[in-house]
């Protein structure tokens, strides 16, 4: 123990240490450093093939793939296809008044407490239908022929003009419009025949396209206009009546107006009647222009 303890032997041995240890790094200066692990190669996968899609069929068309077909025991459901047709917006005003109240009844749904009532919504929508259905074209100076003549001979030919359009062109064999109305609707629907209905119709349009094609002097062309759409109103009156069954609401809105129109023809008649008087020496008994005479205000 003392041996240890004894500082010359202690240093003595530190020194030796030390001279060991340079003398060996020294004779390693300079050299590269090798790590004594082994280098591990990673390892690789061979590459996947690539997937291939394999269809599935349904032959007798059941929904089910034809593979599970084995594993079904219920019968197979059939299903056919049929061509999808595209919607049409109704031509009919019968079929535009339903379109219209249903648009109105959802969107009712959607307001709540402060929607309109629903006879109100019908209401507006038969007024604003109604609009449509009784738009008949207004005939102006562009759809008459206007003559700068307004001599005698003129005028006499333009009362008989008139007269015999009213003469030549009438079916008198056809009863009155409403009573042709009431038989066509009261028959049954395998014998019922609108063709009255339409030949009727066509006397009117017959009396408003001759009326129109007549030269007219120029002091009369209001009546001469008026009378035109007097006759053309008549005839959109009756052709909607020959067509009650397809489209009812047609004649349903027209006939509310149906009875002013006849008024409203008497009262053309009888406004080309007065505008004649004041050239009443040019004709004479043998002229048709005396028909006229039968829509004087003065005659009972």
């Amino acid at each position: 123990m003392e041996y240890f303890r004894n500082p010359k032997v202690v240093g003595s041995f530190m020194i030796g240490f030390a001279i060991v240890a340079g003398a060996y790094v020294v004779s390693n200066f300079g050299e590269p450093r090798t790590s004594s692990l082994t280098k591990i190669e990673s390892a690789k996968a061979d590459e996947a093939p690539m997937r291939v899609f394999i269809p599935t069929t349904d032959n007798d068309i059941d929904g089910v793939e034809d593979w599970r077909d084995q594993f079904v025991t219920t019968p197979a459901v059939t299903l056919t296809t049929t061509d999808a047709s595209a919607y049409e917006t109704p031509k009919t005003l019968t079929g535009q008044l339903g379109v219209t109240l249903l648009e109105n009844l959802l969107a009712t749904k959607a307001a709540g407490p402060i929607a309109k009532p629903k006879e109100l919504l019908l209401q507006e929508a038969v007024e604003r239908l109604g609009d449509v259905a009784t738009e008949d074209k207004i005939y102006d100076v562009k759809d008459i022929i206007i003559s700068n003549q307004s001599q005698d001979k003129d005028i006499r030919n333009y009362g008989n003009a008139i007269a015999d359009i009213l003469l030549t062109k009438s079916q008198k064999d056809l009863d009155n419009e409403m009573l042709l109305l009431r038989d066509y609707l009261a028959s049954p629907e395998d014998t019922r025949d609108d063709s009255d209905l339409k030949r009727l119709a066509q006397v009117y349009k017959d009396y408003r396209d001759s009326t129109a094609s007549i030269a007219v002097p120029r002091e009369f062309i209001k009546q001469h206009l008026d009378l035109i759409n007097v006759y053309n109103a008549m005839y959109e009156n009756i052709k909607s009546m020959s067509e009650a069954i397809s489209d009812p609401m047609v004649p349903y809105i027209r006939i509310k107006r149906y009875e002013d129109d006849i008024k409203g023809l008497g009262l053309a008649l009888t406004n080309i009647y007065d505008a004649l008087v004041p050239h009443a020496k040019v004709f004479g008994m043998n002229d048709s222009a005396i028909l006229l005479t039968n829509f004087s205000q003065n005659v009972q």
